[in-house]
């Protein structure tokens, strides 16, 4: 009896299956935690809770596609180029969604722009955005972003300091980019 599961080229279709279930269990899995998670989750930045959802389930995309390189008695190569496509599908997928959640999530342009909308066609004056979004508010909201996302702490003198490297280590990575892209410094502090 033929194997129903890999076409005549190779192509597993439970593989394609999976690279196609797992960025909708990450979808479902972040709306069910993001409104199913109770107060504590809200605590905490919304973007690491969202990162480590991606890491959880890398781990269990790559044991799905084990799994099923190994149903599918497939050698060691053949195995390791199912996880590496399974890697990079579902990353590549949850990279983009984790922008655009972030997008969501930050980005003043949209927020203002929905706002414009919203009060119809007699316009929205600038006084009322500037209310909305102050200078301090706007500082204090990304203040509050990086404590919660454990890069900053805030001292009882009232002074933050530095808590985790992850985004100063990115922010060198994009800084050198910058560099090289544009070959000039990008007036960013190191």
């Amino acid at each position: 009896m033929p194997d129903l599961t890999v076409l005549d080229n190779g192509i597993s279709i439970p593989l394609i299956g999976l690279c196609l279930a797992a960025p909708l269990a990450l979808f479902v899995c972040h709306v069910l935690m993001s409104r199913l998670g109770g107060e504590s989750l809200r605590e905490r930045s919304p973007q690491v809770l969202l990162v480590r959802l991606v890491l959880a389930l890398d781990l269990l995309a790559l044991a799905g596609a084990g799994l099923i390189a190994w149903h599918e008695d497939r050698g060691v190569s053949a195995t390791i180029y199912m996880l590496i496509f399974v890697f990079l599908v579902f990353n590549g997928v949850a990279y983009a969604y984790f922008h655009f959640f972030n997008m969501s999530e930050t980005a003043r342009r949209i927020r203002m722009l929905l706002q414009v909308r919203a009060a119809g066609p007699g316009g929205l004056p600038v006084r009322d955005l500037e209310r909305a979004y102050s200078q301090r508010d706007m500082i204090e909201a990304r203040l509050d972003r990086l404590v919660k996302m454990r890069q900053l702490t805030l001292e009882q003198d009232g002074r933050y300091r530095v808590a985790g490297h992850v985004l100063l280590w990115a922010g060198s990575v994009m800084s050198w980019w910058r560099r090289l892209v544009w070959r000039r410094a990008s007036g960013m502090p190191e």
